[in-house]
């Protein structure tokens, strides 16, 4: 009796611990599970981007709590901002410590307000609270970014936190790039969205704070022609215009020439100095003209290039471009991540081949390169190095000749990496481990004799050897059956409708081929038969055509 009930008790204790450890193991992969659909799928996104801006605000409060503040511009931009205010409209007039005022009129409207908020600017401590304000937004902007164009995984959000020169940017030096930047990402979330009208008016007012947001003017100019044809276009390109009259028109009832020559000034001469990207050459060949043509002509060059990559490939383009829709009411919705990748790339030929970069020019590029690194088709290794090397180089004060040669290298493999890029390799939105349950419950519980059908029609199994069939998983690219009969699993792809990144789409097409599946059983045919009678009813050169491999 004894030893009866021990053997139970050690029986019991042994379905214990493995109860406990099919739990645990259970508990791990849901874990996993969790942690891999974070990293690769947008369903926990907007956590993950509430999450990193969380602590992005509380990293910029402690840098401005313990790191100290550097003027450099910020004390003559409210110099030049308090003559404005004393009643001073011509622009050759308004200077400051560091000289003349060079930037356009939204410029001196935004330092206007900051001026007065912070007491005269007096309180820099509060301004850069404020930058930081700013730089949330701009972040959050390009989380939004991410989100719509889904070309990266989420993942690389997090590369756009890990910047220290781009938070000594924003929040120690207070230049007016990072509010430019900031209208110039809200611009585009907007384009994103299809809103290309208020797009432009805020597209304007970046423009409007400093005028290197006009690299982005190609892709802009050539989406809104794609999108909205050439009429909507011109009334695009008015709004444009009109936000620039509007925000100068005090300047320019004054001395109209003053202002267009000097917030417009495109043949100023950069200190060599401060430059990050030419530093390995001669002042005396930096300040040259020949080297300012070069770089001119290969940013034309280069830019054509990529203008012809992302809107001219297609046979016909030019015509559709120019001529259709040519009406004011057919519109063209262009894909989010079609916008992203031109807009960012055309902008990066620009830095590629800029006169000069200084320090915080970083702002102007450095939230799009996670993405754009992932647009290539190098190795992640590579796209890693292209990211601290780049990083390196602007956080390396003084820029030195092996500095600024490791920029310059970089950003030219890069553009190159851009150029030659394809789609096939690029990311494809995760389908998540829950999604993927609710599609294989769809299938075995929800679609009546699914199962079944699919192996029969699409496997060309008989009814006898179908009986029993069941989905045992789906992912973004096929659907795998277990057929208990014939002991093994047939997996049956998507085709074209792949890859299925979604489960409302992966629904959707579920039941179009459970459609297909019903109505040819019906019929007495199967997937099998059907591509049979088709390469019957061709003849022998469309069959070769059809056969022939394609180039590599």
């Amino acid at each position: 009796m004894a030893q009866q009930r021990s053997t139970k008790l050690r029986g019991e204790k042994r379905a214990t611990r493995i109860d406990k450890d099919v739990k645990k193991v259970s508990n791990l992969n849901r874990a996993l599970s969790f942690a891999y659909d974070i990293l690769w799928s947008y369903r926990y996104f907007k956590y993950m981007a509430a999450f990193l801006l969380l602590l992005e605000a509380g990293l910029g409060y402690a840098i401005i709590q313990k790191i100290p503040y550097t003027e450099i511009d910020w004390k003559a931009y409210m110099e030049q901002v308090e003559l404005f205010k004393g009643g001073e409209r011509d622009y050759v007039k308004i200077r400051g410590g560091t000289g003349p005022l060079v930037y356009p009129a939204g410029h001196v409207y935004i330092f206007s307000l900051l001026h007065s908020v912070t007491n005269n600017g007096a309180n820099i401590r509060l301004a850069q609270y404020i930058f930081l304000g700013f730089y949330l937004v701009m972040v959050a902007t390009i989380f939004a970014i991410f989100y719509r164009a889904r070309m990266c995984p989420p993942w690389t959000a997090m590369l756009v936190c890990t910047s220290k020169r781009l938070h000594s940017i924003y929040m120690l030096r207070l230049f007016n790039d990072g509010v430019a930047m900031m209208f110039l990402f809200l611009a585009v979330y907007l384009f994103c969205r299809q809103q290309w009208r208020y797009g432009c008016v805020l597209y304007s007012i970046a423009v409007s704070i400093k005028m290197n947001v006009l690299l982005f003017a190609p892709g802009v100019f050539f989406l809104l022609l794609q999108s909205s044809g050439v009429l909507r276009t011109l009334g695009y390109l008015s709004i444009c215009a009109a936000v620039q009259v509007a925000l100068a028109l005090p300047f320019l009832n004054h001395n109209w020439w003053s202002y267009v020559t000097k917030a417009f000034e495109f043949s100023r001469v950069f200190t060599y100095e401060w430059t990050v990207n030419w530093r390995f050459v001669s002042e005396e060949v930096f300040v040259s003209k020949g080297l300012s043509i070069a770089l001119l002509a290969c940013h034309v060059l280069f830019l054509a290039l990529f203008l012809q990559k992302y809107f001219f490939a297609a046979p016909n383009s030019w015509r559709y471009l120019f001529y259709q829709p040519f009406s004011l009411t057919d519109r063209q919705p262009i894909r989010a991540e079609r916008i992203v990748t031109s807009l960012f790339a055309i902008n990066f030929v620009g830095i590629c081949f800029a006169r000069t970069l200084h320090y915080q020019f970083y702002a102007w590029y450095y939230p799009t390169l996670p993405y754009l690194v992932w647009k290539t088709n190098v190795p992640l290794i590579f796209k890693a190095k292209i990211l601290i090397m780049v990083e390196f180089a602007f956080n390396t004060f003084p820029s030195t000749d092996a500095s600024s040669l490791v920029l310059q290298l970089s950003q030219l493999m890069l553009l190159a990496s851009l150029y030659t890029a394809s789609d096939e390799g690029k990311y494809q939105s995760y389908l998540d481990a829950d999604a993927r349950e609710n599609l294989v419950r769809f299938m075995n519980e929800e679609a009546f004799d699914g199962s079944r059908q699919f192996a029969m029609y699409y496997g060309s199994v008989t009814e006898d050897l179908a009986e029993g069939a069941s989905v045992v998983s789906i992912d973004e690219q096929e659907v795998v059956l277990r057929l208990p009969k014939m002991n093994f699993t047939l997996a049956i792809g998507f085709g074209s409708s792949a890859p299925v990144t979604s489960e409302g789409y992966a629904k959707r097409v579920l039941s179009g081929m459970l459609a297909e599946a019903d109505d040819g059983l019906q019929r007495g045919i199967n997937m099998a038969d059907v591509v049979s009678r088709e390469m019957a009813e061709m003849n022998s050169g469309e069959l070769r055509a059809r056969l022939r491999p394609r180039k590599p």
